[in-house]
């Protein structure tokens, strides 16, 4: 509303006369009073009329461009089912050792020695393969190494419990304490403890050791502990031209059998490539297969009893690992694989 002016109201129905200025001379007395000049409507209608054109332009060109979507990056595959780059995955390493690769194929690799889980540009993880006195020959994962530029030409090590194993940063221990964590410069951050995603409540009954990284470029590893053994979980997102035992994470499971990977990432690692300062003596793996477990049906049998009581929702895959672990390794590896594989 506008300020308040003087306006003809008609005599006997105004408080105010004419002379130089006007003067109150008493209500009806006078031929003016005060009045409030109407709001023009104009600008509101003008704006609203802007609003408009502008709601009608920004569909136009909605329209002309075609629908739109929203697709999670995790879970999201490029054109001819490979994955983008950044796609998070995570990749299982369990057993003697049984591997689900980060585009969920289920290769194994029975052979002691020093292989390549992950190998890109920037990430290096290794595994250390080894026989243990309960495998009968079969190797079963003893270390992981974890070095590459995005650790800035720093190495972590991690071995089961017992035979020597530690945990080490460039050869030095950390984490000797339990529970513990170690700040590696900033760079990344370690933690040893009994928590994270690979522990089942219903497990209770075994002593959880776990060693957590969270490192640099969105990868965490997690790594189990075990007497002989250990059991690892890689999560990260996918690096270009990535492969190893995990996989090349491109998205196709069927390039992820043990035979093709074997043929991309080779049989054996050069020395200049490893990341363990120490060289093993490796012996040939025997062969084994659950056909051969099958042939004795009382073990056999009692594999399965055992895997599916400590983890009977498991899927074939985990199931049939399990029982094979279990036939060849030992009856204590049902617990152990359920407690991962959960």
């Amino acid at each position: 509303a506008g300020p308040t002016s003087m306006s003809y109201v008609g005599a006997g129905r105004g408080a105010y006369i004419v002379e130089t200025n006007y003067r109150y001379v008493g209500l009806g007395a006078g031929t003016f009073d005060l009045a409030t000049p109407k709001r023009s409507m104009a600008p509101l209608w003008i704006g609203l009329g802007l609003l408009a054109l502008l709601g009608i332009g920004v569909l136009a060109v909605m329209l002309a461009r075609g629908p739109t979507t929203t697709t999670s990056i995790e879970k999201s595959i490029g054109p001819g089912g490979v994955n983008p780059m950044g796609a998070m995955g995570s990749c299982l390493v369990w057993g003697d050792p049984h591997f689900e690769t980060f585009d969920h194929s289920f290769p194994s690799f029975f052979e002691e020695g020093e292989q390549w889980l992950v190998k890109s540009s920037t990430v290096s993880i290794q595994g250390r393969f080894m026989a243990t006195p309960f495998t009968n020959g079969l190797a079963a994962t003893n270390s992981i190494a974890v070095g590459g530029p995005f650790l800035h030409g720093h190495t972590i090590v991690v071995g089961p419990l017992e035979g020597g194993g530690r945990i080490t940063v460039d050869g030095n221990p950390v984490l000797t304490a339990f529970p513990s964590t170690y700040d590696l410069h900033g760079i990344a951050t370690l933690s040893y403890n009994d928590v994270g995603n690979l522990v089942d409540d219903a497990q209770g009954h075994l002593e959880k050791r776990i060693v957590h990284m969270d490192l640099p470029s969105g990868v965490r590893v997690q790594v189990m502990r075990w007497a002989n053994h250990i059991n690892v979980q890689v999560t990260m997102p996918r690096q270009e031209g990535q492969d190893g035992y995990c996989g090349n994470f491109d998205g196709i499971a069927a390039n992820d059998e043990t035979d093709q990977i074997r043929a991309r990432v080779g049989a054996s690692m050069p020395q200049a490539e490893r990341l363990f300062h120490r060289q093993i003596a490796t012996q040939p793996a025997p062969t084994h297969t659950l056909e051969e477990c099958k042939l004795n049906q009382e073990k056999y049998n009692r594999a399965v009893q055992l895997c599916s009581g400590e983890n009977p929702s498991a899927p074939s895959e985990f199931d049939n690992a399990c029982v094979f672990d279990v036939c060849f390794a030992g009856p204590q590896y049902a617990a152990q694989d359920a407690m991962l594989e959960k």
